[in-house]
């Protein structure tokens, strides 16, 4: 083999093998990262999301007894669907 190929085809591997690792580590340093704030959202618990849930319970209990779908919405959403399969 010429020197030059090998020493192209050596130049390629340490590129290959250092490229690797360096995809390696920034791909574990961001798999810890994300385990490190997700533990830490589990120890601190955002207040904002109790006040979306507070809410939530709130809007569920307002809601009327009738909670079936109108005949007027029914009929409207049964005449979409015959239009739509109706070819074109």
């Amino acid at each position: 083999m010429q020197p030059e190929v090998a020493n192209a085809l050596v130049e390629a591997a340490n590129l290959l093998v250092v490229g690797m690792v360096v995809v390696f580590l920034f791909l574990s340093m961001l798999i810890g990262a994300v385990t490190l704030i997700a533990w830490i959202n589990k120890l601190i618990p955002d207040e904002s999301l109790n006040t979306i849930e507070n809410h939530s319970k709130f809007t569920n209990n307002t809601l009327p007894n009738n909670q079936g779908v109108s005949p007027k919405i029914v009929a409207v959403i049964s005449s979409a669907i015959v239009q739509h399969r109706q070819p074109h």
